[in-house]
């Protein structure tokens, strides 16, 4: 990235340079809770980007990951994935996400809906849960208490990086304290998990 302190550009952050002489936007964000950056090129110019990366990276073994690589990783780190965690039925407060919005900075679409759940209060929230066992959580499954349906898996997989099969999961609200007993629906039975502070793994993302 000759010309461009990448160092200097603060998380959530962005500056404009070259890479392998493209033209690119290179931003200090990321989906796997590690350092690092995204880079958004022309759609011509992507193969020729790609390919230098993978060049210039040769000797440090940088290599390339799939899909359920990145979502193992994500999920470890609590990141929400649109269509799973959050959708235009979630609300930024019930997800975890009020940090994102901020009402009192001035007026913008969706403002009186969230003032309207944040005066009534949240019937739910997505929380983090772990299995007691290797047994895995996914996406629909039923979370049971006392052999009650109270919410819904919307992200789960086995942790590699924490070895542990984790998920996070729409609760109601009274169920969403750390260390609470519930129980996730598998295979038409009950197996057991608890309540768990996120993410799951530590960050290392500078800010």
């Amino acid at each position: 990235m000759a010309g461009i302190d990448v160092r200097a550009i603060g998380y959530y952050h962005f500056a404009r340079g070259p890479v392998a002489d493209v033209s690119t936007l290179i931003s200090r964000t990321g989906y796997t809770g590690e350092d690092g950056f995204e880079l958004y090129v022309p759609w011509n110019e992507t193969e020729r980007v790609w390919l230098a990366l993978l060049d210039a990276g040769k000797k440090v073994d940088v290599g390339p990951i799939g899909l359920g690589a990145r979502d193992t990783l994500r999920l470890e780190m609590r990141y929400a994935l649109y269509g799973n965690d959050i959708d235009q039925t979630t609300n930024p407060l019930e997800a975890g996400l009020g940090w994102v919005v901020k009402p009192a900075k001035g007026d913008f679409i969706g403002k009186p809906a969230i003032e309207r759940v944040r005066a009534e209060g949240l019937r739910r929230k997505l929380i983090g849960l772990e299995m007691a066992d290797r047994s895995v959580a996914r996406h629909g499954y039923s979370v049971l208490a006392v052999g009650r349906r109270v919410g819904e898996v919307t992200s789960g997989t086995f942790g590699p990086s924490v070895e542990k099969s984790i998920a996070m999961a729409y609760v109601e609200t009274p169920l969403a304290a750390v260390g609470t007993a519930i129980d996730i629906e598998i295979r038409g039975q009950a197996r057991p998990a608890h309540v768990v502070k996120t993410p799951f793994h530590p960050s290392h993302v500078k800010r």
